[in-house]
Order: C-alpha cells, then structure tokens, then sequence
C-alpha cells in the first residue's frame, strides 16, 4: 500500500508535466486570436520556486529549472517538473525518507506552476478556449494530454488557466464547464502574490485510473517579502482502503539566517486503516511529519506515529514471527545536505503485544532464535516473555520495541549517531503540527471549487 501510494501520486505530477512538454512542442497556446486590450504581459517576472535544497526534495531528475522546461521537454519529455523523492521501497522507513517523498510533491507543483506562468505571460488573455493539437478521436490521440484550453485575466493582476481534457472538436467545453487543470493567480505590483492550483485526478487519464489514486489535488501558495508558503491537500475516495487524504505544508522563511530554520515541512495523513492490516489490531493510526533544514540543506526530520501496527518476523520458513504489536513511535532523522545520515534516533513511547507469536521459548539457533537467545541478543530482563513482560496479549512491551530499534533486529533500521545539539535539536524538541488535512478544517466541502478570490 505504501508504494502504491508513492508511485499513484508520482503518477498524477508526470501526466501533468508530460502535458507542459507537450504545450511547448505543438505551440498549442500560439492561437491566432488577435486583441488589441489582451497583448501578452511579457514584464510579469512570478516564480513559487522556493530553492528547496536536494536533501529534502531527492533532488530534480532532469537537472534544469521551470524556465528551461522546454529544452529538457525536447531531450527528455515528461521529466522537467518531476523529483526524485524517496527511492525506497518503504518511504515510511523514517521520517527522513517521509519528508523526501512529501516535499518533492510541492516541489514539482511549484515547477509546474512556474512553468505555466511564465508561458502565460507571452499568450493572450482573452478569455476564448482554444483547441490543442491533441484531437480526440485520431490516431495520435493522448488522454493523458489536454484538448482545449483558456486563458483570461479576472482582474487588471489576475489571471486564470484552464485546461479541459477529453472534448471532442466538434463539441468543445462551455466557458461554464469545469475544467480538469486550473491555475489562478493574483500579482498585485505592490501585494503578496497568491494563488491556487486544482487537479480533477479523476479525469486526467481515466481509463488508467486505480481506484486507489487521488481524486483531487489543490496547492494553495501565498507569497510576501518576508514568507514564501506551498499548502498541499491531496483527497482519496472510499476506494483507498487505508487513507482519506493527506496534506503537506512547505514555509520557506525569507527573514531566517541562512544556517538557521529557513524551511519547514509540515505533513498529516488522515488514516482509515494500518498500513499493515494485522490480526487482534483494529486501532487507527495517527501520522505527522515535522521538519527542519537550512538554505544549504542540512536538517532533521520528525515523524510522530502513534497506534502502529508491525510485525515482527524473524523468518518464514520456518515459521519464526516474534508477534504483532502496537506502538507509538517519534522517529528523528537527522541529515546532511548531501543526504547522509547524522542521527538516527527511533523512542518507542508504548508498545503493546497483540498475539500471532511463534517463537519457540528455548532451543533456538542463529538463524532462527529461540525468546532466550533473543532476551540475551537484545540485554532484556533475564524473566523477559514471562508473567505479564511481553508474555501474553496487551502486556506492555515498550522495552522490547526500544531495543529492537535500538539495535535493528528483525531488519528494522537501528538508531545510530548521536544527537549534535545544535539549533536543529532545539527545533525538533518543539514541532508544530498541522490541525487538519481539510482547507476549511473539517471537510472537504468547497475544497475543489475551481475558482479562486485573492
């Protein structure tokens, strides 16, 4: 479920940038439109391009910036506006490979929205909508990929794109559809700049569409001379089994020192399910992300999980699994600007057993150990896995939770390093988290609108 959540969300930014690639290479915005009051704005100089260091995004797989969208489009089509992230398999691992995963989201919107700006400011605003070259129906016909398009000012500092996908020529989209693409913005001269984007990812390639993709995805940006902020909400439907949505927030403070907490990234999943659906464990998880870094991109991350559920498998075959358990869990990574690990620090609060133990009591071996030779393995009580340590369903087992991550048994990563005491260890002694993954807190009632009032 976790990659498929990775790979679904990657999914959406790719048709997106694929279809920048494809507006640049069959000038589909260059229109024959001709207005004396629509000439194109060619002095608009916008970019949400917060700089987000390599060490938080994994870094741009194309190397080249919103502004060259179109060279890499012609060597590379698809790859501009798409990061790295996580390359794990399990970006849960720790907090370090969530922030990965969540922070390259913003980051190619931003690409994306960068992109769009700066080619709606050489094309007319008129309002009209246009056809692309990608004509429903003909061979070389690409749903991923936009048929009509418009762009309008909806006031003398905001202006709006919308993009419709699968219209036939013959029977375009009114100015009163919703479109499936849609950016707006509002530049005022002397004002903070503010916008919004939305994506119907239910239409954008429908025929390709797992149930468990997100439907709907929206960035919120507002940016002054002293905060630059991204504020992403992401909705599933009722066929994701495990998540309703999730939200990431990305503030780039522009009065902070250079070495200082420039950025910080919030993240919240609204879970319905474990992401290991375990027997004897029916609790809903919480998960929050906090974290930290400077313009260079050295800093930490904070993942809090509370009511998780894992399974601790020694082998298969033979059947050697230590149980299932709950536990709450703050996992604090920090890192380098180059990626590498500083401090890995894994603190299990409370843990619980919840059954399924096969673990024979004694007459193990090294390659299947017997609860002894793990007591001894581990430096637990001698009486460990006895009376009520461990031993039976809902005893307390935070000791042993502590020193499997403590020494990465069961292939769990182990806490290493030591904490450098610097002012990321201030920062993460006092996270902030987001309240809500819903724009109005409660709902997503109004969340999807296409339309935007600065």
């Amino acid at each position: 479920m976790k990659a498929i959540m990775q790979n679904r969300t990657r999914n959406i930014a790719v048709i997106v940038a694929g279809m920048l690639c494809v507006l640049l290479m069959n000038a589909c915005f260059n229109n024959d439109g001709d207005s004396d009051n629509n000439d194109p704005d060619t002095s608009i100089n916008l970019t949400l391009d917060m700089a987000l260091p390599d060490s938080i995004t994994g870094g741009r797989m194309s190397g080249t910036s919103a502004l060259a969208v179109q060279a890499a489009a012609e060597s590379d089509p698809g790859l501009p506006c798409v990061y790295m992230g996580s390359q794990e398999d399990d970006f849960f691992e720790n907090g370090y490979e969530m922030t990965k995963f969540m922070v390259s989201a913003i980051a190619t919107w931003t690409c994306i929205a960068d992109t769009l700006i700066d080619i709606a400011a050489t094309v007319d605003h008129d309002g009209e909508i246009y056809q692309t070259d990608n004509v429903f129906g003909e061979d070389d016909y690409d749903e991923e990929d936009p048929t009509h398009y418009r762009v309008s000012d909806d006031s003398s500092t905001q202006t709006t794109i919308r993009f419709y996908y699968g219209y036939d020529q013959s029977e375009p989209p009114e100015p009163e559809d919703d479109p499936q693409f849609f950016l707006s913005w509002n530049a005022p001269e002397d004002g903070d700049l503010s916008g919004v984007l939305i994506i119907d990812g239910q239409q954008l390639n429908p025929e390709d569409r797992d149930d468990d993709d997100p439907t709907m995805v929206r960035m919120d940006f507002t940016y002054s001379d002293t905060q630059e902020q991204a504020d992403m909400y992401l909705q599933f439907d009722e066929n994701n089994e495990w998540a309703e949505g999730f939200r990431i927030q990305v503030t780039k403070d522009l009065t902070a020192s250079s070495l200082g907490q420039v950025f910080t990234a919030l993240g919240l999943i609204e879970m319905k399910a474990q992401f290991f659906e375990l027997e004897g464990i029916s609790e809903v998880p919480d998960v929050h992300m906090f974290t930290v870094s400077d313009r260079l991109g050295n800093g930490a991350a904070l993942a809090e999980f509370r009511d998780i559920s894992v399974p601790l498998i020694i082998s298969e075959v033979p059947d050697n699994h230590l149980g299932n358990y709950l536990f709450d869990k703050d996992d604090i990574y920090f890192f380098e600007n180059d990626g590498d690990w500083e401090w890995i620090h894994k603190t299990i609060d409370d843990a619980v057993y919840r059954g399924s133990r096969t673990t024979p009591a004694t007459g193990g071996s090294g390659e299947n150990p017997s609860l002894d030779m793990i007591v001894d393995w581990l430096g637990l009580d001698a009486d460990y896995f006895t009376g009520s340590k461990c031993a039976v369903v809902d005893n307390d087992c935070t000791d042993l939770l502590n020193a499997v991550f403590e020494d990465g048994f069961a292939d769990q990563e182990p806490n290493q390093g030591s904490d450098p005491g610097d002012w990321r260890s201030t920062a993460i002694a006092n996270p902030t988290y987001l309240p809500s993954i819903y724009p109005n807190g409660v709902d997503w009632t109004g969340a999807f609108d296409f339309s935007f009032a600065p």
